[in-house]
Parts: C-alpha cells; sequence; structure tokens
C-alpha cells in the first residue's frame, strides 16, 4: 500500500479539523498542534491528512522535515478573519519560495456572503504557479473533497 501525505495548515485548529473530518470521516490523532485522518483511495493508496498549527512567527522549527514528505499543501483560514490571514502569510510565502510542492490556499466561507477583506487586497500573498486561491466551506464534505481534488490535479498537472 502506498501512502501520501498532504499537510492542511490553518490559522486555528477549529477549521482545520472540521475540514480533516469532513473529509476523512474519523480523526485518527487530534490535540492542539497536530490533527491526523487518513482517507483511503483505493486498495494500493491512502492519503493521510496532517492537521499543523501555524506558528505566530510564520515558521515551525520542524518545517524543514515535515515539507520534504509532503505532496502538497492545503491552507485554511476563515475569509473574515484578518487576523488569521495575516498568521498565515508568511507560512505560505516560505513553502512557496522553498518547496515545489503544490499549494492550495482555501479561505473559509460561513454563511453568509462576507466582502473581501482589506488585508488581502492591499498585500496579499505570494503564490507560486502551482499554488490556487480557493473558497470552501470545512463543514461541507463535497466542498472539503473539492480542495483535495483540486490539489490532486496540481500534482497532475506537473506530471510529466
Amino acid at each position: 500500500m502506498r501512502i501520501a501525505e498532504i499537510a492542511v495548515i490553518g490559522a486555528g485548529a477549529i477549521e482545520r479539523d472540521i475540514f480533516i473530518q469532513s473529509v476523512c470521516q474519523k480523526l485518527e490523532l487530534t490535540n492542539d498542534n497536530v490533527t491526523f485522518g487518513r482517507l483511503p483511495i483505493n486498495d494500493q493508496l491512502v492519503l493521510h491528512l496532517y492537521g499543523i498549527a501555524a506558528q505566530p512567527n510564520g515558521q515551525a522549527p520542524a518545517w524543514d522535515l515535515i515539507a520534504r514528505k509532503m505532496l502538497g499543501y492545503i491552507v485554511l483560514f476563515p475569509w473574515q478573519n484578518a487576523e488569521a490571514f495575516e498568521l498565515l502569510k508568511p507560512i505560505v510565502d516560505y513553502l512557496s519560495s522553498r518547496y515545489d510542492a503544490p499549494m492550495v490556499v482555501t479561505a473559509h466561507l460561513s454563511a453568509t456572503s462576507p466582502p473581501v477583506p482589506p488585508a488581502f487586497c492591499e498585500e496579499g500573498i505570494a503564490l507560486t504557479p502551482e499554488g490556487k486561491l480557493t473558497f470552501c466551506d470545512v463543514r461541507n464534505p463535497a466542498s472539503a473533497r473539492k480542495i483535495l481534488v483540486t490539489l490532486i490535479d496540481s500534482l497532475l498537472a506537473k506530471m510529466p
């Protein structure tokens, strides 16, 4: 059996945990810093989703160890939370500049349709050509699965 590992990075544990649970149905491990879920694709492939807490300085001491193993990254933030966006910007910049793995930056939308946060328009984030920006409702399994499909499509597009 092959295992593919994907990092799900969130500004807070709530969106990260709900996203992984929406996709995997069951959380294998959860604590303040890490959440783990397993998603069997078929009898030969299993996706491991590692939910990682964002650190205030933008870099966890273990990024170099973690990033080498990851097939790709999903970065989650609540659309109307400018502080969460600011917390994640250095992580996106760091991972985009150092690693060649696809990244999907995902804004979690609530039930209402909010305006664009000023911080997003003023400074934005730097994504590589492999990076994507999209929206989802982390509580909706179909919406969360679309994020995984977007990431996997980016991986397939990179194949020769």
